[in-house]
């Protein structure tokens, strides 16, 4: 009994100076994002810099608490940019060492390379200066799938209420997630074959539904947007092919509402793209890249799992340079 309760003050011990250094990095991270040791993208200087009055008629329901968050001050000092990278930075490292927990990894050394590379890649670097808000309601949505993944129901609806305040794009993730969460209640008895079946078309359904709603009562006029710099979206809808095909030979994918979420993410997601929302639809994409990548991995052992983060991150790294990210920040 006295080993198995050392054994379970050491996991304690760990998991607590695991945070401490988590946030730390966070902490120290945040301060050279608003030294401007990495430089700004351009909606920080047209907008959050100047202020939530700047932009007052621009924000609605499910924007404000991003707006009052992403230009915060204090004295007439602006801290809205420390804020918001420690907030996304902090929920991005909650998430990769979520997945570190469910794969029974231990390595502190191993989580801290993963996590400083992610944090400097496409989806982090975009939103702690540029897409600020919309990195806010990411991060949040990150909080909200760890809950779901554990079943801790008050803070799932907790976080998802906050993340749907952040940007409009909050409350569709939301909604995905929260649906997720609840089909997987509702399907976890059934056989599995009769399982990807209906989750197949159940995503056909959401996505000729979702395109409808779009289509017809939202924006039944909408022009095709214009894709600013690099054009993502042939890549985030082979994802979405690629993750929905899996489900037909790992059923793993369909065993949690995280993948579910993904899963069902994968079909609503196309609905954007197809009325022509094509930057907005690579900000979806952009918003769920770090879970997609992380959940590709669940169909890994142990060892080629840290292989395939440190590569797949790594990857997504030098992609971000090659895309000009740095050098676009001013």
């Amino acid at each position: 009994m006295n080993f198995i309760s050392s054994q379970k003050l050491g996991i304690q011990k760990d998991h607590s100076f695991s945070i401490i250094i988590l946030l730390m990095i966070a902490f120290t991270y945040s301060l050279f994002v608003g030294s401007g040791f990495y430089g700004f993208g351009n909606d920080y200087y047209g907008a959050y810099v100047k202020g939530f009055k700047w932009n007052s008629p621009r924000a609605g329901l499910f924007d404000y608490l991003g707006y009052k968050i992403s230009t915060f001050r204090i004295g007439g000092l602006y801290f809205g940019v420390y804020l918001v990278t420690f907030i996304i930075s902090t929920c991005t490292g909650f998430l990769i060492r979520e997945h570190f927990k469910f794969k029974g990894i231990k390595s502190l050394i191993l989580f801290l390379i993963i996590f400083l590379i992610a944090i400097h890649t496409w989806p982090v670097v975009m939103s702690t200066s540029n897409a600020m808000r919309q990195g806010l309601a990411m991060s949040f949505i990150f909080l909200v799938l760890i809950f779901s993944s554990r079943k801790n129901y008050y803070w799932m609806i907790s976080f998802s209420i906050i993340a749907a305040l952040m940007h409009k794009s909050g409350p569709l993730i939301i909604s995905i997630i929260l649906f997720a969460t609840i089909l997987n209640e509702i399907l976890n008895s059934f056989p599995k074959k009769r399982k990807i079946i209906i989750n197949f078309f159940i995503g056909i359904f959401l996505l000729c539904l979702s395109y409808f709603i779009l289509n017809v009562f939202i924006l039944p006029d909408q022009e095709p947007t214009r894709i600013i710099n690099g054009d993502f979206r042939a890549a985030f809808v082979l994802i979405s092919l690629i993750y929905v095909t899996l489900s037909f030979f790992y059923r793993k994918i369909l065993d949690n509402s995280f993948n579910l979420s993904l899963y069902y993410f994968s079909f609503i997601s196309l609905a954007p793209l197809m009325i022509g929302l094509n930057w907005e639809y690579e900000r979806l994409g952009m918003t769920m890249l770090i879970p997609y990548i992380l959940s590709f991995g669940i169909l890994l052992n142990k060892s080629s799992y840290k292989i395939y983060l440190i590569l797949t991150f790594f990857l997504l790294f030098l992609l971000t340079i090659y895309t000009g990210m740095y050098t676009s920040l001013k």
